[in-house]
C-alpha cells in the first residue's frame, strides 16, 4: 500500500527526468526505481547525479542539488488524487512523465497538443495522457494557482502547480475545488527541504548499463462490421482487373511501384500482394517475413482490419521468432522505435502518429518564427534580400510557418544534416521560401535553432530527428550483419507520396537484401503533402537506393470509387494547375470507370451552389446534405462536409452543435474507425481536406470553394502564391475523389468561384446554380 501522501518535483529535477532516457521506461533499472518510488513501493531511489531524493514527513521531494527562492514545484497529491491506483508500473511511469512535460509547458507557455488543455476562464488544466478515443478517458486535473491568496501574499504566486485529481470519473474541472491540506504541508516543508539539501553531499551513482527493452504486442483493433472491403483472399481475385491481378500475383523480385488515381485500389493491391507472397512461401514451405508500413495510426488500424479478413492463415501479427511466415503492419515511427528502443522512449516522441507529429511540429515552428521576428528581424532586415525581407514583413505568419516546416524538415535536417555551411550551398526549393542570398538562409537557420531549443525544453524529438537517428544506427556494419536475421524479406509502403525525403531514404535499410531491394510501394503524387517537388523517379531512387530504372511499375487505370463525372472534375482540377504540376504524370489521365448501371443512376454532374452570405453558405451545406441523403437513400454518415479553410470548419461545427445536428469531426487522416463509429450512430462527417485521404463517401459537399479561400489570398509574393496554389490543388483533388456518386461545391456569390474550378465550369463539368 502506498503510504506516501504527496510527491513534489522541482523544475531542475523535471528537466533531468524528462531528458534522461534511462528514466522513461520500467525496462531500465533507473526507470524501474523511479516507478517504485512514485507508486510507494520504495521510499528512496537512485535516479542519477542531477536528482536528489528527500523524505520530509509523509512526502517525497525530487529536486536538483539546490533550490532557490525562485524554484518552481509540481506537487502531486497522491492521497487526494489516487493518481496511480489501478495503473500498471509502466503506465504509472508514463503518466508521471507526461505530467512533468505538461507542467513544463504550462510554466513556459508552450503550445499544447490535443491531449493537454488549459480550461478557459478558470485556473485549472487537464491532461489526457493515454492515446486513443474512449468514452471515459483517463485524465489528470491540475490547479495552476493553488492556495492563491496565501502564496500571493508571500510572493510565491505562479511557482506551484497542484495535481489533485485523476482517473476516469467525469466532471467539470472549471468548477472543481481542490483540497489544500497536503499542499500546505508541502509549502511549509520547503524551508526544511532547503536546509536538508544544503547539508547533503552531491551523489553520483549513475550506472552505465541498461536493461533490454521488451517488445509488447499491441491489442487488435475493434472490428468495423460487415463491409464490401471485407472479403477473403480467394474472393478478391475474381474482382480484380487484369492489371491489378498481374501486380498481385507477380513474384517479388526487386522493387515494384503501383501508380494510379484516387479510388483505383492501390492500397488493396498492396495488401493482396503481401498476402499472395506469404501464401506462395507457405506452399513452398519457405520462410518469409513482411512489414507493411503506413503513414498514420488511423490508416494502420484500417489496413489491419481489412487484412484480418483477407488473412485466413493468420500471418498478421504472428511472432516472427516463433513462426516462419509473418506480416507486421505498423507506422514508420513504430518501426523506428524498435531500432531506437534503447535511445528514445515513448514519451520523447512529439507524437507516434505521423500526421499528429507534423501538426504539432508546425505549432512549435510557428512559435519559434514569431519569437525570432519579434527579437531579431530588425537586426537582420538590412542584410536580407529585398524580396525575402518584403515577404517576411507582409506574408501571414502561419503561411510562412508552413513553408518553414518544409524547409527545416527537407533541407536543413534532411539534405544539410543541420550544418549551416552545407545548408548555404544547397539550391533553394522550387516551391519553397523565396530565399535568394546566404543572409536569407542565415535568418531561416536562426528560426531552426529556436525551434530545436523548444523541442529540447520539453525533452522531445520530432519525426525527422527520429528518422535521421534511426538511419544513422542502421547504416553501420553492425546492422548490415544483423539485417539477414532481423530485417524483412519484403517491405511494403502505402502512400509514399505522404512521406518526405528523410523518411523515404530509410525504407531500404529494413530489407534483408541489399539490392535489388524488395520494396513494393504505391504512389499518387497529386495527393502529396510530404516533399513537394518529388518526381516519381526520385521516389523510386530513394526507396530502392539505386537507379530508378531498375524499379518496375504497374499503373492501375480503372477507378472503382468515383463516377465518370467526378473523375472528369478531378482531371480538370489537376489540369488547371499545369504550371505547378510539372513533376509527375496526371494520375487521372486515361482512366476508366468501373461503375455499373445501378451506380450510374445514382450519379449526377457536380454542382456549384452560390450563397448570398457566409451564414447562408453554412446553413446551405447542411440543407444540401439532408437533400442528398434522401436522393441517394443513404445514411448521414455516407455524406462528407469538407472544407479547405480551418475557420470555416470551426463555423460549420459550431452551427451543427447549435442546431443539435449529429456530427463527427475527423481529427486524423484516414480514420476509418471514426467513420464507422459515425455510421453506427447516424452522424454526419465534418472534416478538413487534410484528413479525408484514404476514405470514401457516397457524396461530398465542399464548402467555401470560392475566390480568396481556395487558394488563400496572398497578394505579395509569387513564391508564396505558388506554394498556396500547389497545396489548394492538392487538397481539392483529394477531397473531390473521396466521392462515389455526387460532388457539390458551395461558395459565396460575392466572392465568385475559385479560379481552380473555373475551367471545369467553362467546360460544363460543373453546373452553377443559385441557392
Amino acid at each position: 500500500m502506498n503510504t506516501t501522501k504527496h510527491i513534489t518535483v522541482e523544475l531542475a529535477a523535471i528537466d533531468e527526468l524528462v531528458s534522461n532516457r534511462f528514466l522513461q521506461s520500467t525496462e531500465f533499472e533507473h526507470g524501474r526505481s523511479l516507478a517504485d518510488l512514485i507508486i510507494g513501493r520504495a521510499s528512496t531511489a537512485t535516479l542519477g547525479p542531477q536528482i536528489t531524493t528527500s523524505l520530509i514527513g509523509e512526502g517525497i521531494f525530487l529536486t536538483g542539488a539546490k533550490t532557490t527562492s525562485d524554484s518552481r514545484y509540481l506537487v502531486i497529491d497522491i492521497e487526494q488524487s489516487r493518481i496511480f491506483d489501478g495503473l500498471s508500473d509502466a503506465d504509472s511511469l508514463f503518466v508521471f512523465q507526461k505530467l512533468l512535460r505538461f507542467a513544463k509547458k504550462i510554466w513556459q507557455g508552450l503550445t499544447m497538443n490535443f491531449a493537454e488543455r488549459i480550461i478557459s476562464g478558470s485556473s485549472k488544466a487537464v491532461l489526457f495522457p493515454f492515446r486513443g478515443f474512449v468514452q471515459t478517458p483517463y485524465r489528470v486535473v491540475i490547479e495552476r494557482e493553488p492556495n492563491a491568496e496565501r502564496l500571493e501574499k508571500r510572493g510565491d504566486k505562479g511557482k506551484f502547480l497542484l495535481a489533485y485529481k485523476a482517473g476516469r470519473e467525469s466532471g467539470e474541472a472549471s468548477k472543481e475545488v481542490a483540497a489544500f491540506t497536503n499542499f500546505r504541508k508541502v509549502y511549509e516543508s520547503i524551508a526544511e527541504l532547503r536546509q536538508q539539501l544544503s547539508s547533503q553531499p552531491t551523489k553520483n551513482d549513475v550506472r552505465d548499463g541498461v536493461d533490454q527493452l521488451k517488445v509488447v504486442e499491441l491489442p487488435s483493433p475493434e472490428s468495423f462490421g460487415p463491409s464490401s472491403m471485407f472479403r477473403r483472399f480467394d474472393d478478391w481475385l475474381p474482382l480484380l482487373t487484369q492489371q491489378q491481378r498481374k501486380f498481385v500475383e507477380t513474384p517479388i523480385v526487386g522493387s515494384y511501384r503501383i501508380e494510379g488515381a484516387a479510388g483505383t485500389g492501390k492500397t488493396l493491391c498492396l495488401m493482396l500482394k503481401a498476402m499472395s507472397a506469404l501464401r506462395h512461401a507457405r506452399d513452398k514451405d519457405e520462410e518469409m517475413h513482411i512489414v507493411f508500413v503506413t503513414h498514420s495510426d488511423a490508416t494502420k488500424r484500417s489496413i489491419a482490419e481489412v487484412l484480418s479478413v483477407i488473412d485466413e492463415d493468420v500471418f498478421l501479427g504472428a511472432n516472427r521468432k516463433e513462426v516462419t511466415r509473418s506480416l507486421k503492419v505498423c507506422t514508420l515511427s513504430e518501426l523506428c522505435a524498435e531500432q531506437l528502443r534503447q535511445a528514445i522512449s515513448e514519451t520523447e516522441f512529439i507524437d507516434r502518429d505521423a500526421m499528429e507529429s507534423k501538426s504539432l511540429q508546425l505549432l512549435y515552428i510557428s512559435e519559434a518564427y514569431d519569437e525570432v521576428i519579434a527579437k531579431e528581424f530588425a537586426a537582420h532586415e538590412r542584410f536580407l534580400s529585398p524580396a525575402f525581407a518584403t515577404f517576411l514583413r507582409t506574408e501571414e505568419p502561419w503561411k510562412v510557418a508552413e513553408m518553414l516546416q518544409h524547409e527545416i524538415s527537407v533541407v536543413i535536417k534532411g539534405r544539410a544534416s543541420e550544418d549551416l555551411d552545407r545548408y548555404k550551398k544547397i539550391e533553394p526549393l522550387r516551391y519553397g521560401l523565396p530565399i535568394i542570398t546566404i543572409a536569407d538562409k542565415g535568418f531561416v537557420y536562426g528560426v531552426f535553432r529556436s525551434y530545436q531549443s523548444k523541442l529540447s525544453d520539453v525533452g522531445q524529438f520530432d519525426t525527422d530527428d527520429v528518422i535521421l537517428t534511426t538511419m544513422g544506427q542502421l547504416d553501420t556494419p553492425i546492422w548490415r550483419r544483423r539485417r539477414l536475421r532481423e530485417a524483412y524479406d519484403a517491405v511494403f509502403v502505402d502512400e509514399t507520396h505522404l512521406f518526405n525525403i528523410n523518411e523515404l531514404h530509410l525504407f531500404h535499410f529494413f530489407s534483408k537484401k541489399e539490392g535489388p531491394y524488395p520494396i513494393i510501394y504505391s504512389v499518387d503524387r497529386s495527393q502529396a503533402v510530404g516533399d513537394r517537388g518529388w518526381t516519381t523517379g526520385d521516389i523510386a531512387a530513394s526507396l530502392s537506393n539505386e537507379n530508378s530504372d531498375s524499379s518496375r511499375e504497374a499503373k492501375v487505370r480503372t477507378v472503382f470509387r468515383s463516377s465518370v463525372e467526378i473523375v472528369n472534375l478531378a482531371f480538370s482540377i489537376l489540369s488547371s494547375g499545369a504550371t505547378l504540376f510539372t513533376n509527375f504524370e496526371n494520375p487521372v489521365d486515361m482512366t476508366a470507370s468501373a461503375f455499373t448501371a445501378d451506380d450510374e443512376r445514382l450519379a449526377a454532374p457536380p454542382r456549384y451552389w452560390m450563397a448570398a452570405t457566409e451564414e447562408a453558405l453554412i446553413e446551405a451545406a447542411f440543407t444540401r446534405a439532408e437533400t442528398l441523403v434522401k436522393e441517394l437513400g443513404c445514411r448521414r454518415s455516407e455524406l462528407l462536409l469538407v472544407t479547405l479553410d480551418t475557420g470555416l470548419l470551426n463555423k460549420l461545427q459550431e452551427f451543427a452543435t447549435s442546431k443539435n445536428k449529429p456530427h463527427l469531426l475527423l481529427k486524423k487522416r484516414g480514420d476509418a474507425l471514426a467513420v464507422e463509429s459515425a455510421r453506427q450512430s447516424g452522424q454526419l462527417i465534418l472534416a478538413h481536406a487534410d484528413y479525408v485521404g484514404g476514405l470514401e463517401f457516397a457524396a461530398v459537399i465542399l464548402v467555401g470553394v470560392d475566390e480568396g479561400r481556395v487558394p488563400p489570398r496572398s497578394e505579395e509574393q509569387e513564391s508564396s502564391r505558388n506554394f498556396l496554389s500547389y497545396a489548394a490543388h492538392n487538397r481539392l483533388y483529394v477531397a473531390v475523389t473521396r466521392a462515389r456518386y455526387r460532388v457539390e461545391l458551395l461558395g459565396e456569390k460575392a466572392r465568385g468561384p475559385s479560379k481552380i474550378i473555373e475551367p471545369a465550369i467553362k467546360a460544363d463539368i460543373i453546373r452553377v446554380e443559385d441557392l
